[in-house]
């Protein structure tokens, strides 16, 4: 959903009146993430809220509205949390990209290993998805998780995470990673002038996970 630009400020008042609304003796926390806990919210993006509770809720309470916006709320029971704590995108994303919001953040980064094993299982299944040549590809949440993997190996290598996409584009030598985040900042703002065409898209996607499983089987071989 395309909205008007959405300031801190807004956000800040948002996020008062949403624990004000979600307030309960369950609730432990209240926590912002993705493209608005970076500082880099475009037109299209989602507003993901995670919420915290001790215990599981029996009904959801309704959110506030923000014109404009897409809201994703995530309701979790803190035990069940730490049982399914992993490398994945969708747990280790937010432990570099959250502004809490109310109370506790229970993210923790995971071992180095689980988050390379999250980021193999990310690249199959982002081959998997270019493979099936179903038409219209998601050309947004495919580059979103390439940025995901540059953000990530970047932290890796130097134990820096790049939020805005200035920060990743800067540390980019190879000019294939350079292209994918112009191409995906075009996506994320909204500048329509810069799309290119699905087969444009799909190639350079499928190249750049090729390359990294190539690579991870390489390693595998000469660790045999």
């Amino acid at each position: 959903m395309r909205h008007v630009l959405i300031t801190p400020l807004m956000i800040e008042k948002y996020a008062k009146r949403l624990v004000d609304r979600l307030k309960n003796p369950l609730l432990k926390g209240v926590v912002i993430t993705g493209s608005f806990a970076r500082g880099e919210a475009g037109p299209y993006s989602d507003l993901d809220i995670w919420c915290f509770y001790n215990e599981p809720l029996i009904k959801s309470p309704s959110l506030p509205e923000l014109m404009g916006i897409s809201l994703d709320m995530r309701e979790v029971c803190l035990k069940d949390f730490r049982d399914v704590a992993n490398g994945s995108k969708e747990y280790v994303a937010p432990c570099f990209e959250q502004l809490k919001i109310y109370g506790e953040t229970p993210f923790v980064l995971p071992s180095r290993n689980k988050i390379k094993s999250g980021l193999i299982t990310l690249l199959l299944s982002i081959d998997s998805r270019i493979k099936q040549f179903v038409s219209p590809i998601n050309s947004y949440e495919l580059l979103n998780d390439l940025m995901y993997i540059l953000r990530i190996e970047h932290f890796l290598a130097t134990s820096q995470y790049p939020l805005t996409l200035s920060e990743l584009y800067s540390m980019q030598i190879e000019a294939s990673n350079r292209f994918l985040v112009e191409l995906y900042s075009g996506f994320l703002f909204g500048h329509n002038h810069q799309q290119r065409t699905e087969e444009e898209i799909r190639f350079a996607v499928q190249q750049f996970v090729q390359k990294r499983l190539s690579r991870n089987s390489l390693i595998e071989r000469e660790s045999d």
